[in-house]
């Protein structure tokens, strides 16, 4: 059997659709149609009942992806045991992290990085998806939750503050909002309706439920651009909006904070890229503790 195709059958099952496949891939989707077609006209079976809701495997499926899993998960172990081999201060080193943190603190300090080791080539990744290390879908991930699973290197950088801002045009024509009446009169910039998953969305709605929604987005760069060209408040991280002269803090009591941890896997940690790129993004962000927590 083929373990490219394989592989196709076992992003499915994880994915539990073909367009979330393809996306996890980074191929079409017609790719994967066709690699799981020619997959079960290989084998004579089906591998995934259609419905409505996605794929789920059949009994024929369900005995293939076991083994599948143990498969991609040896591959991954000997790309990383061989990976760790490496001796050079050369080479791609892929970061992954949300759209703030990267564009407010990892894009800034890439010039130092640049100047110390030219060799080096970041590729900078702001996928929403939770990329994974043993599989070296990434090797660095700066995140907002302390992983617990895997055999990961851990270090805690420090926190992510947020703040609520505006436009200092809108402040001029709207005028400061009143919390206390839950600001009335004023426009929120809001995430998607049912992302709960961080502190900060209840902790805004709750402080702004007297302002209509006028706009709704999981992307803070999307939200930052919207609230600093005046359509309405936005609660923002504060190493991206503090950055950005076109906007102003709005007074309010603390917002929640997230702790920013940083990852890699354990036998990654022992390739000097990596290592010179772990220990200068831990050192840049002591460097930055108060502009990442929104302290001024």
């Amino acid at each position: 059997m083929d373990w490219d195709h394989l592989r196709f059958v076992l992003a499915v099952a994880e994915a539990g659709g073909v367009s979330a496949a393809a996306r996890a891939l980074g191929v079409d989707a017609g790719t994967v149609s066709r690699r799981l077609d020619a997959t079960e006209a290989s084998l004579r079976c089906k591998l995934f009942h259609r419905t409505r809701r996605g794929l789920t495997p059949t009994e024929a499926g369900t005995k293939l992806i076991a083994p599948a899993r143990r498969i991609a998960a040896e591959i991954g172990r000997l790309d990383l045991e061989l990976s760790a081999e490496d001796r050079g201060l050369a080479g791609p080193v892929v970061i992954t992290a949300t759209e703030a943190v990267a564009a407010g603190f990892l894009a800034p300090i890439l010039p130092g990085l640049r100047m110390r080791h030219p060799g080096i080539v970041v590729e900078l990744v702001t996928d929403i998806r939770t990329l994974d290390l043993g599989r070296r879908e990434a090797d660095i991930a700066l995140r907002l939750v302390r992983p617990r699973l895997g055999d990961l290197s851990v270090r805690r950088l420090g926190e992510v503050g947020y703040g609520l801002y505006a436009a200092a045009r809108y402040v001029e024509a709207r005028g400061m909002p009143d919390l206390e009446v839950q600001a009335a009169g004023h426009d929120v910039i809001d995430w998607p309706l049912d992302y709960t998953i961080i502190p900060q969305v209840p902790w805004l709605r709750r402080l702004v439920a007297a302002a209509p929604v006028v706009m709704r987005s999981g992307s803070a760069v999307a939200r930052q651009a919207a609230c600093a060209e005046g359509l309405g408040l936005a609660l923002l991280p504060c190493v991206l909006a503090d950055a950005d002269p076109r906007l102003q803090r709005v007074p309010t009591r603390p917002a929640p904070v997230q702790e920013l941890w940083l990852v890699t896997h354990r036998d990654l940690a022992r390739m000097p890229r990596i290592r010179v790129v772990l220990d200068f993004v831990a050192t840049e962000a002591r460097r930055a503790r108060a502009r990442l927590r929104g302290r001024r």
